[in-house]
């Protein structure tokens, strides 16, 4: 028995190589460089100068866009996760419907998600356009005056974020497959006690469904805390600082500025802060969580 373990053991390993020599070369040894570049001053020029915690010291007492940065970027993250998630799981409610053509229309929705970022951005970027662009088009025929959806701090956020929520197709197809896997029998057991959609929804679908809702949340909030391409191909950062989201402020202070010791910093900052977000995630979702088997 011990003979057959060890070789299964080592078989195991084997075939585990491939994984861990990626987990070690492509996570963990750029980890431990980043670590080492944030305790320098480095221009990418010459040789680092090391200078301990000066760019930790830095950012929090001197550096006045970082917590401008902060601040955008949870809105943001905040914004976009919020109405994605009713979106996705109202838009997941009508194509779990029996209704004729669902499989194009679910194709419809899912399709946003698979079209190249940049490329999205753009489109978008157009028609946000404030003079000639298809919204202010809209508003203007309905009598109202023209936006700066993206010129103006109170609405660049939330342009930016409705534009993200756009391709929350994954998000959709996720509740999806989550609605189908509801048991029908919980369902009927609802309507022969006289409940109607309501109570179904209340006390059936949304407790067995509260596992996929915090996967969703969870992905939403950690991708979305790192938004970085409508910051770099629209805002850069304007107006005032609302859409200086914390990727882009990396790369700008890095590869802008020229300062990689104080960008790596940053980075190891923001990857602390979204563990924080995780962790706070993970624990508050104990008071709602539900599981079939409890």
């Amino acid at each position: 028995m011990t003979r057959a373990m060890s070789r299964n053991a080592r078989a195991a390993y084997l075939f585990l190589t491939p994984a861990i020599l990626g987990l070690v070369l492509y996570t963990l040894l750029p980890i431990a460089g980043i670590v080492g570049m944030s305790l320098t001053e480095w221009n990418g020029l010459v040789a680092p100068a090391f200078i301990g915690l000066g760019n930790f010291r830095e950012l929090f007492t001197q550096d006045m866009f970082f917590f401008t940065s902060v601040v955008a970027t949870l809105k943001f993250a905040l914004f976009t996760v919020a109405v994605g998630t009713v979106y996705a799981f109202f838009v997941a409610i009508l194509l779990n419907q029996r209704i004729y053509g669902r499989g194009i229309f679910r194709s419809i929705f899912f399709l946003p998600f698979i079209v190249p970022s940049i490329g999205a951005v753009i489109v978008w970027a157009w028609m946000y356009e404030s003079n000639f662009g298809v919204f202010n088009f809209l508003l203007q025929t309905i009598g109202l005056d023209k936006v700066k959806w993206l010129g103006e701090e109170a609405t660049a956020t939330p342009a930016l974020g409705l534009m993200t929520v756009w391709g929350f197709g994954n998000f959709i197809v996720i509740y999806l497959a989550g609605l189908q896997g509801i048991p029908r029998t919980y369902l009927e057991a609802v309507e022969i006690d006289g409940g109607n959609a309501w109570h179904k929804f209340r006390h059936v679908t949304l407790p067995l469904l509260s596992p996929v809702i915090l996967f969703n949340v969870l992905t939403g909030v950690v991708s979305n805390l790192q938004v970085f391409v409508p910051a770099m191909a629209i805002t850069k950062g304007s107006p005032n600082g609302s859409t200086l989201y914390m990727v882009y402020y990396i790369f700008r202070t890095g590869f802008q500025n020229n300062r990689f010791g104080y960008s790596a910093a940053i980075s190891l900052v923001f990857f602390a802060f979204i563990a924080l977000v995780t962790a706070t995630i993970f624990l508050s979702s104990r008071k709602w969580m539900f599981y079939e088997g409890q």
